[in-house]
């Protein structure tokens, strides 16, 4: 994004697609008795996905406002 302010990264639309295949495979565990036996794993990427999405929110806040020593950090 040229010089605009960051809404959206890919940490948070990799946690929206994990929460999203989550809620679609406990949804499909009330219809088919093979879904529901890993219902456990559908909240484990239910899991993983919100923690996409809050490393992607805190990545946006560190982007849209770096601290004032990020220039002299001795990084290249």
């Amino acid at each position: 994004m040229d010089g605009g302010k960051q809404r959206l990264n890919g940490e948070t639309i990799a946690g929206m697609a994990l929460v999203f295949m989550a809620l679609l495979f406990i949804w499909a565990g009330t219809m088919n008795s093979v879904w529901e036996s890993i219902r456990l794993a559908a909240y484990l990427i239910m899991a993983i996905g919100i923690g996409f999405i809050v490393l992607g929110a805190l990545t946006i806040r560190r982007t849209n406002h770096p601290s004032p020593h990020s220039e002299h950090s001795g990084r290249y």
